[in-house]
């Protein structure tokens, strides 16, 4: 039977922490006959029962063999756990997981030595880490967990493992300090404000680690809000199917022992409304040891059900703004409601554009305030503004727009649209007859333009009698929205004696352009007539 790749890609995830992926779905009276067939786990064996690891290359030979009842099965992927057990018995610091399939692959650890998958022996070389909290730690086998490509499943707890002896002890190098960090801030770009009345909200943090002995392990951030009200989130040092090694979302690190990560802190709907600020930072090493910084205020954010202070009638004007020869205003406007102690500060975030924040802002007779924007010049087509949020002298706040995860705003200014090409008023030359012993040389012609959003390239050709081009130049021009607008005129030298007339095109800021003086094309007539320039004999 055709093995199911997808299928043992999202293996890992589910048995061994690795890897992420969907499980494929088992009809119910399949799996049931999967099941009574049967992964098992049928022997287990640590090779020796003391290793001295102190020197960095300590290893302990692993071997076991699974069996498989299912004929129809073709592969399997596996994960070994193993990890410090204290003198208590609990577990101590991170996991180190060993993982195996039935038939080679990377990322997988170790595959099939001997047998078939009925019955299938493995055996690999486990490296124990160098660092431990004492002198001497304890490590046992705490899990077994296996699938087959056609959904047969094994999981072996620690109790079970126990029966195998799968247990030894380690001489190690002490590692007594935890980890340390520094460079906690939020991730660039996210949001002040957060709305979350009807619904969770997310911040993301990143945080730089390090720690010189074991590795990094976990990494908790804790915020404190209004009321003693408190919120964590938390990531761990992850090897991916690709062997990249992950510390929280979209964050990559070298190896263990330092790293820049991003922990997503999620606060629930209705959280109470105030500032959250990281208080705590807890992280933890392989080797188990914990360090805690407390007291801590670290990146604010303003978190609002918008249900003490408030704002309606949003507006942005000009609605349409001009952009096309250099940077335009715009001024945003609302009403706040419920305001305690004056509103301290607007922030306004736009896409597009350049947003603002403005403190203190004035109100004005009718109780609106104001602050102001810029858009880009040129390319710069639409604003949209996609974040408000307000904070009054009280602390109270209130947030708007998608970028706060707040009510929907409709405030949009768009471009002025360029609907008019160029338009020439006048053209003349310098001179209209020059002797053929005086080229090569460069007339010139001047132009009195008139355009809307500006002039910034043009096309020249000069032809001869019988419309065929024997020089030209084009190029960009500062933007000319009004007045005179000079071009060279190139004759080269050999032009031979006769009637050349010059056409040109051009071209504004929005792509529109006109043409004049081009033989047999049509277009606008050129003031004064054609422009006509005659090489003589002397």
């Amino acid at each position: 039977m055709k093995k199911k790749p997808w299928v043992l890609r999202a293996f890992v995830a589910a048995v061994g922490g690795l890897l992420v992926g969907a499980l494929a779905v088992v009809p119910a009276e399949a799996a049931g006959q999967r099941h009574q067939a049967g992964l098992g786990l049928k022997a287990f064996a640590v090779g020796k029962d003391t290793v001295d690891a102190a020197s960095g290359s300590g290893t302990v030979s692993i071997d076991w063999t699974v069996t498989d009842g299912n004929p129809e099965a073709t592969d399997m992927l596996g994960a070994i756990t193993i990890q410090q057990v204290a003198a208590d018995g609990s577990l101590v610091g991170a996991p180190q997981d060993l993982t195996f399939s039935f038939m080679p692959q990377a990322p997988y650890q170790a595959s099939a030595v001997a047998g078939t998958m009925a019955s299938a022996d493995y055996s690999y070389a486990f490296p124990v880490p160098q660092y431990a909290i004492g002198s001497t730690a304890h490590w046992a086998v705490v899990k077994v967990a296996a699938k087959d490509d056609l959904g047969g499943t094994l999981t072996v707890g620690r109790q079970k493992m126990a029966t195998f002896g799968a247990a030894f002890t380690a001489t190690e190098l002490v590692d007594a300090t935890g980890p340390a960090y520094d460079g906690l801030g939020l991730v660039l770009n996210q949001p002040l404000y957060l709305y979350n009345a009807d619904a969770s909200v997310t911040q993301r943090y990143q945080i730089h680690v390090t720690d010189a002995e074991s590795g990094l392990f976990r990494l908790q951030l804790f915020l404190k809000g209004p009321k003693n009200a408190t919120v964590n989130g938390t990531v761990q040092f992850v090897t991916e199917r690709d062997g990249s090694l992950q510390c929280g979302p979209d964050s990559t690190a070298f190896d263990t022992h330092e790293g820049f990560c991003n922990v997503d802190v999620t606060l629930p709907a209705g959280a109470p409304a105030g500032d959250w600020s990281v208080s705590r930072v807890r992280l933890t090493d392989a080797a188990g040891n914990v360090s805690v910084t407390k007291g801590l205020s670290v990146s604010p954010v303003h978190v609002t059900q918008n249900s003490t202070l408030q704002a309606s009638d949003f507006t942005v004007s000009p609605s349409q703004f001009n952009n096309w020869n250099g940077l335009a205003p715009l001024t945003i406007s609302m009403k706040p409601s419920g305001a305690s102690k004056g509103i301290k500060s607007v922030t306004v975030l736009l896409e597009g554009c350049s947003g603002s924040v403005t403190e203190n802002p004035v109100v004005a007779p009718d109780g609106s305030i104001s602050v102001r924007a810029t858009v880009p010049p040129i390319y710069t087509k639409q604003c949209t503004v996609t974040g408000i949020g307000i904070t009054d002298g009280a602390g109270n706040s209130a947030a708007y727009g998608v970028a706060f995860h707040g009510p929907a705003l409709d405030l949009v200014a768009t471009q002025i649209p360029d609907t008019a090409a160029p338009v020439v008023n006048s053209a003349s030359l310098d001179t209209t007859s020059v002797p053929a012993s005086s080229l090569p040389r460069n007339g010139l012609l001047t132009l009195d333009v008139t355009s809307f959003v500006g002039v910034t390239g043009f096309s020249l050709t000069v032809y001869d009698a019988n419309g065929v081009s024997v020089d030209g130049r084009y190029g960009g021009l500062q933007p000319v929205t009004n007045g005179p607008l000079t071009l060279l005129v190139p004759l080269h030298q050999g032009l031979a004696p006769g009637v050349y007339t010059v056409g040109f095109s051009l071209t504004d800021a929005g792509g529109l352009h006109s043409e004049y003086g081009y033989p047999n094309h049509p277009g606008p007539t050129l003031p004064g007539g054609p422009l006509l320039i005659t090489v003589t004999d002397n």
